[in-house]
């Protein structure tokens, strides 16, 4: 790790090297496709090097919201990156820092909802308080004539704390390390990368004030399915002999291929992935996972086309275990798994950029199906299918030192919803408990039809400085549980391009 920080810090001193230059950072990524691949050896494929840096702060409110976001909420956060090239290398290095203040926050207790296949929800409004540090290094070098190695690291670390009864302290770890090879001959160019990741989550919940009755909480198993009691109780697995929190971790591992041809290309990345929730002995979940994502791209003169294709399946497993005592030593007993969630999907983004030296438009859209189906309790089962769509437009036009943008988007979806039973015949008297409620709003929120403005300016001042402002709105149309249609945003930002 202190070998990767070192390239990266390398790579942004070198940064002072570089002369200022119109195009920016963000323009010179998306430009060459191989800086947004998974294999970092393909940044040498094109000669420019830039870095920036910038502050940024931004305000958030509105109730047009999920279920687990702040009614209103701050951010301040300081960026800066990075892609030099040299003689026989690249470098490429970025680091981020950004600290969020949410107001009157609860449900989810994860800092990134949605992200494993369960969920911890708490009801209690409060301030929440979350800080990311992220940073990645890599490097590319050539080996021989037409060959090409090199190394990528990806880190992210985040810590959140909520400061009122149900208090809780998150900790999420989500590392990347991807070596990768390329072979290029004139307008040819194939390479290949690994893939391994590691994320992990651990909350930990208490109760500080007094109150006259303890605090409830919600384990979500799937579609709002789950456990609902005292936040102590063992069913939710918060507070529990022998395990400290609510522990998740999964390790994916993968490849990449990629292929270039002129301005033609494609990569096709898979990655396993296979989760634990709980620790040591007391492993209460597994949940395995596939996915597979192809990204293709063309780009001729000043015209740039994307489409991206991805597809992911994945389980939910509840282990069924049993303490017992012999002796006045307790060991647990596993007795194998019930599989009690399965879950699958696609999504379609096609993405069309021109850019000139007087104005940048960027169209896209996008399509995502969502299939799954729980069964905590047998013989009851519920499959859901949900079907989101959208797509915007931004036009950027440049006018001396200002540069102008404009964005409108459109959004919606469905679902739907079956429930059956398997066997007429179980003698199971009681339907498993549904956080009703919550998932109607979550699903509103999800499927409701919204339209979305946003408005930017920025003033390049003097030799690659610069002060924009941006702010966004978004409506929603017909509904029914959330209590507000509108959300807003505005943002400040002052930044060095160089």
């Amino acid at each position: 790790m202190n070998r990767i920080r070192l390239i990266s810090v390398l790579g942004l001193l070198l940064c002072g090297m570089a002369a200022v230059s119109a195009q920016t950072y963000e323009q010179m990524l998306r430009g060459n496709f191989w800086n947004t691949s998974g294999n970092v050896t393909g940044i040498r494929q094109d000669t420019v090097s830039r870095s920036y840096a910038e502050l940024s702060g931004s305000y958030e409110g509105g109730g047009f919201r999920d279920t687990w976001q702040a009614p209103r909420g701050w951010s301040t956060g300081a960026y800066t990156a990075s892609i030099q090239n040299l003689e026989k290398m690249s470098l490429k290095g970025s680091f981020a820092f950004t600290q969020t203040e949410g107001y009157d926050m609860c449900g989810s207790m994860f800092i990134k909802p949605g992200y494993y296949p369960v969920d911890i929800l708490e009801f209690t409004p409060g301030r929440k308080t979350l800080q990311t540090y992220a940073f990645d290094g890599g490097i590319s070098y050539d080996v021989a004539d037409g060959w090409r190695i090199g190394a990528m690291m990806d880190f992210e670390s985040a810590n959140m704390a909520k400061r009122k009864d149900l208090r809780h302290s998150n900790w999420r770890l989500d590392m990347t390390v991807s070596p990768g090879f390329m072979y290029h001959r004139g307008d040819f160019a194939i390479g290949a990368n690994y893939i391994l990741r590691k994320t992990s989550e651990s909350v930990e919940a208490k109760q500080v004030g007094i109150a006259e009755s303890s605090y409830n909480a919600f384990l979500d198993k799937g579609l709002m399915y789950g456990i609902y009691s005292i936040w102590t109780g063992s069913g939710l697995h918060i507070e529990e002999d022998g395990v400290k929190g609510f522990p998740v971790k999964d390790l994916s591992h993968g490849a990449a291929l990629q292929a270039q041809y002129k301005g033609l290309f494609a990569e096709v990345e898979y990655l396993h992935t296979s989760g634990t929730i709980g620790e040591k002995e007391f492993v209460w979940f597994l949940f395995p996972g596939n996915s597979v994502d192809v990204r293709l791209g063309y780009k001729h003169q000043g015209h740039f086309a994307r489409l991206d294709f991805g597809w992911k399946a994945g389980a939910l497993d509840e282990t069924v275990l049993e303490k017992v005592t012999v002796g006045g030593v307790t060991t647990v007993i596993g007795h194998g798994q019930n599989r009690i969630q399965t879950h699958s999907g696609w999504s379609l983004k096609p993405e069309y950029e021109y850019v000139s030296e007087k104005v940048e438009v960027l169209a896209s859209a996008n399509v995502e199906n969502h299939m799954e189906t729980a069964s905590q309790m047998y013989p009851y089962v519920s499959a859901q299918s949900l079907m989101k769509y959208g797509a915007d437009v931004r036009v950027m036009t440049y006018m001396g030192p200002f540069d102008l943008a404009v964005k409108a988007g459109y959004a919606g979806g469905k679902v739907s919803e079956e429930d059956w039973i398997t066997s007429e015949d179980s003698g199971v008297q009681t339907s498993p408990y549904r956080l009703q409620e919550w998932y109607d709003r979550q699903m509103e929120y999800e499927t409701a039809r919204r339209m979305s403005l946003g408005l930017s300016l920025r003033w390049n001042f003097w030799k690659g400085l610069y002060a924009e402002a941006e702010c966004s709105w978004l409506h929603g149309f017909d509904l029914q549980y959330i209590s507000s249609p509108d959300r807003y945003g505005a943002t400040l930002k002052l930044g060095y391009n160089f």
